[in-house]
């Protein structure tokens, strides 16, 4: 009977322990997924109007490279080789030493299934984003 019940008091103090040290990267996932879905309503926002609101969000090098008619361009070629937007799942969230990456898979009118990937600084800030299109090829019979 002692080690059942040393054993249970065993397995809560590991569990709460894990949830513990789970709790700051919980807090970075939950602002990164923020600002991820700010980017994502900015691209489906008309043109010209969707990058003023995350200039707080970008990092200082993206910042730069992010103009207005960049911003407008990649709204543009994302419409046009995807199609419009119809879904977005969350996929998988990994700890870097100097930044964080989000993924997520997207699913468009034209393209199935498109792999968006978030990079994150040290400060959470987002410094890069990539959209790769993924082939699903048919099952054969």
């Amino acid at each position: 009977m002692k080690k059942i019940v040393l054993t249970v008091v065993m397995l809560v103090a590991m569990a709460i322990s894990s949830v513990c040290m789970a709790a700051g990267d919980g807090n970075d996932l939950n602002k990164q997924q923020r600002v991820v879905d700010k980017f994502v309503a900015a691209l489906e926002a008309p043109a010209g109007s969707g990058l003023a609101q995350l200039q707080g969000d970008l990092a200082p090098g993206l910042q730069s490279k992010l103009t207005a008619g960049n911003f407008d361009e990649l709204q543009k070629q994302l419409r046009e080789k995807f199609g419009k937007q119809k879904e977005m799942k969350f996929a998988a969230f990994e700890r870097f030493d100097q930044a964080d990456r989000l993924t997520y898979l997207a699913g468009y009118s034209r393209q199935q299934v498109v792999r968006a990937a978030y990079v994150f600084d040290k400060d959470g800030k987002l410094a890069e984003f990539v959209f790769v299109p993924v082939e699903i090829e048919a099952e054969q019979k």
